[in-house]
């Protein structure tokens, strides 16, 4: 008798192991659909603008455009790093891309599309980080943010494309 209670123990506990080992890979699972990759952002359709030759002195000298830059591009091959590193270098460069723009290049209309680049790198940042966000919201915040970056860029080439045009006004009569 003894040995019958002993044994439905060792059934009865082994039993319990397997369901938690279950709920645990469950998880993993939940997990692991949540993770974007590089194959996913491949997949983003948006119209990317590269710098105009014109454009590429100015930009050259405007650090927080070349780090915002290098961030973009990482994040096409699934590097994270710029969104989670500590909190002092991502609102430093959200800073000094509103604040140090070259005097050349600062008009209302790029004004306005760098507040608009800031905007999305926080929604991005916050989305990305939040445990509770869908691979679907996190895909759809990525491609804002490549297009509001792309955005920008377009912006300024429209500005040395429009100042290097020589328009002749006819004389007042």
């Amino acid at each position: 008798m003894k040995n019958i209670a002993i044994l439905i123990l060792l059934v009865l506990l082994s039993a319990c192991k397997k369901e938690v080992t279950s709920s645990t890979e469950t998880n993993t699972t939940a997990n692991d659909s949540t993770v974007i990759t590089k194959e996913d952002i491949s997949k983003i359709n948006y119209v990317e603008y590269g710098i105009d030759n014109k454009a590429k002195v100015t930009l050259d000298s405007w650090e927080a455009y070349n780090t915002t830059s290098r961030a973009i591009d990482a994040l096409k091959l699934a590097d994270f790093t710029f969104f989670k590193t500590d909190d002092e270098v991502f609102y430093t460069t959200l800073n000094d891309i509103e604040t140090t723009t070259p005097a050349n290049i600062n008009s209302e209309p790029i004004k306005a599309r760098v507040l608009i680049l800031r905007t999305k790198l926080l929604k991005f940042r916050e989305v990305f980080n939040l445990n509770t966000s869908t691979k679907d919201e996190k895909l759809l915040t990525l491609k804002e943010l490549f297009q509001s970056f792309s955005f920008v860029t377009l912006q300024i080439n429209k500005k040395f494309e429009k100042e290097a045009q020589n328009i002749i006004k006819p004389q007042e009569l």
